[in-house]
């Protein structure tokens, strides 16, 4: 029998707290693999979900203002601050996903639970499991954290921006 067959077949991780079976599923859900698109599809869904939450909070902030020349640029930038900061905490929250299942990657040992008992167990990874969990945390996981980690940076910075023009036309 293949050892690498054997080493998935004695693990007693439950399937659900595999951490490639975690990057399957983070991997799969339509949200949180924007990370791993190309390029081009990763800033046109950006844009388009950018686009998408303005239109929302125009809707729900037109009511709250008085128009005149003044605020409409106030308008504007609030607009933009609240869709900025709402998606800068949608893709720190994938940011976050992300972290979490390179860090189970990293680490030689999985504590998992085997009922719901709090019964945690440690289970020691095998040095082959170690090497291939290394090369899929660094190919694959790797380059969206860090994708993910500037457009995170970007919106941060641009919300402190969108904040000091609020305060300037206030």
């Amino acid at each position: 029998m293949n050892p690498n067959i054997k080493i998935f077949l004695l693990c007693p991780v439950p399937e659900s707290q595999k951490p490639i079976n975690e990057y399957i599923t983070l991997k799969d859900n339509f949200l949180v693999n924007w990370a791993s698109l190309s390029k081009k599809s990763y800033y046109t869904k950006i844009t388009n979900l950018y686009i998408t939450f303005l239109i929302v909070s125009s809707f729900f902030t037109f009511p709250t203002f008085s128009f005149s020349q003044n605020n409409i640029i106030q308008y504007i930038i609030f607009n933009l601050l609240i869709t900025n900061t709402f998606i800068l905490l949608l893709f720190f929250s994938f940011f976050l996903s992300w972290y979490q299942i390179k860090q189970r990657f990293d680490i030689s040992r999985l504590f998992y639970e085997e009922s719901s008992w709090y019964d945690s167990q440690i289970w020691e990874k095998p040095f082959l499991l170690i090497k291939n969990d290394k090369l899929l945390k660094s190919q694959k996981i790797q380059p969206i954290t860090q994708r993910l980690s500037r457009i995170v940076f970007i919106f941060f910075f641009f919300n402190i921006l969108l904040e000091i023009c609020l305060q300037v036309f206030n």
